[in-house]
């Protein structure tokens, strides 16, 4: 019985006799490989050429050069989106949690940040199924057909080789058959005795010359046909590999840019109706703006002017001149557009008699009335004059953009601010830059340099 050391030595005998023809027979093939690399490239034998499939693998590398390219450019712009869109998530999120759930439109200002969420993931998904896995899957083709074109390269070598060795084998045997020929007819005119051995040795030699010559012409015709099988197939594949390149770029192509279209199409149908809700936040702030400033600046007149004394107007009225009372009776037409009217039945009723006349309450009601409206024409006068200061009034503008203030003497406004535009005096026309103008802000009647850009003409 075999011990357990003996069984192993002859599993590693056996192994090492099985692999030693294959070990050899690749170092054989190498070392013939090798060989004949170093005489090409030295110029002693030559080589077997095909322009045609030189231009096949010329085209190939330059198509798999540029599809590595774009597929490298592809995933740095897949990743540059990704972290845009994480970007984008956040900051939209920030501004539906600072828009006030009692502010206008609420509920569709949240609506339109969530679509622009789920565009982002949709737009995402689809440049990775339609448009970067089908560019991978492209990719994937080329190193499968640059293996054959190696293994190409590698049976070109064994071919060339066995061509020269069987070239090197029949000048051998040539010459030694004509050495032969030369010793048998030597021997034959000199009819020595060893002539016939001799002959025999040289036919014996000549045998062996011949029978090495048809087994590398076999193996020639071998290493020929295994070359040219697969030389044919690398000749029919690499030029449909090359010519269907254009077929998939355009569909790639289209594919990308349609999915950019729709993406981009439809963000900006959200931010548009987001910047509709913003524009009708901003109209309403400004209404509101506008209501308190009335009613501020009409408290602080009605405070300031005195009271008006009907009696004392009265006594003056009794001694004006007619010039006088003509432009009196011209103001009054202009007065009673906005004063009710005195000759009305007094609120609480009468008897309808000649006694009764006008009660205090509705006199009082008429002349607050008439004091307003002189209040708001003062005010609308000092406002002209101010505006005036300095400069003619040319025009009112509107603004489309709001603006802070860098310098001291630019004005400030809110989007939808109304601005009276005026000439300017002459230092500050010296100093007005182009694309500027001067102008007062109507609510606050502020005066200061403002850019055009900012505002449109009404």
């Amino acid at each position: 019985m075999m011990s357990l050391s003996d069984q192993k030595t002859n599993r590693t005998s056996s192994f090492n006799h099985s692999m030693m023809p294959s070990v050899k027979s690749k170092l054989m093939k190498n070392f013939g490989r090798t060989k004949e690399k170093i005489l090409q490239g030295m110029g002693k034998t030559d080589r077997t050429s095909d322009e045609n499939f030189d231009v096949y693998v010329q085209n190939f590398e330059s198509q798999h050069a540029q599809v590595s390219k774009l597929n490298k450019e592809l995933n740095k712009y897949l990743n540059c989106l990704r972290e845009t869109q994480k970007s984008s998530k956040a900051f939209y999120d920030t501004l539906r949690e600072t828009y006030e759930a009692d502010w206008p439109a609420s509920d569709l200002f949240a609506e339109q940040i969530e679509l622009l969420e789920i565009k982002w993931s949709d737009y995402l998904a689809k440049l990775h199924k339609d448009v970067q896995l089908p560019l991978v899957s492209y990719l994937n083709e080329f190193p499968e057909h640059k293996k054959k074109i190696e293994k190409r390269y590698n049976r070109l070598l064994d071919y060339d080789n066995a061509r020269h060795t069987l070239q090197n084998a029949e000048h051998k045997t040539s010459k030694k058959l004509g050495q032969n020929a030369h010793s048998t007819i030597n021997n034959t005119s000199a009819g020595s005795s060893s002539s016939s051995s001799s002959t025999a040795s040289n036919n014996h030699a000549t045998t062996d010359q011949l029978t090495k010559l048809t087994k590398l012409k076999i193996e020639l015709e071998d290493k020929q046909h295994v070359y040219e099988d697969l030389n044919q197939t690398l000749c029919l594949a690499l030029p449909v590999l090359y010519e269907n390149r254009l077929k998939f770029y355009s569909s790639m192509f289209q594919t990308f840019f349609h999915t950019e279209t729709i993406f981009h199409s439809d963000c900006v149908e959200a931010k548009s109706k987001l910047d509709d809700i913003c524009e009708k936040l901003s109209i309403e702030t400004s209404q509101m703006r506008v209501g308190q400033t009335t009613e501020v600046n009409s408290v602080e007149i009605e405070r300031d002017l005195p009271p008006i004394d009907s009696e004392s107007t009265d006594n003056n009225n009794d001694y004006s001149t007619d010039e006088n009372e003509t432009d009196n009776q011209h103001n009054t037409n202009s007065i009673t557009e906005f004063a009710p009217n005195l000759n009305s039945e007094p609120v609480g009723g009468g008897s309808g008699d000649d006694s009764g006349g006008l009660s205090a309450r509705p006199v009082e009601q008429s002349t607050s009335l008439i004091y307003s409206y002189l209040v708001d024409r003062i005010s609308e006068s000092s406002q002209d004059e101010r505006r005036n200061q300095g400069g003619k009034f040319l025009y009112k503008v509107k603004a489309t953009y709001p603006y802070d203030p860098k310098e001291i003497d630019e004005l400030a406004f809110d989007k939808e601010d109304i601005i009276a535009v005026v000439d300017g005096t002459e230092s500050e026309k010296e100093d007005l830059d182009e694309g500027w103008l001067i102008g007062i802000h109507e609510l606050s009647n502020k005066r200061g340099l403002f850019p055009e850009n900012f505002t449109k003409k009404i």
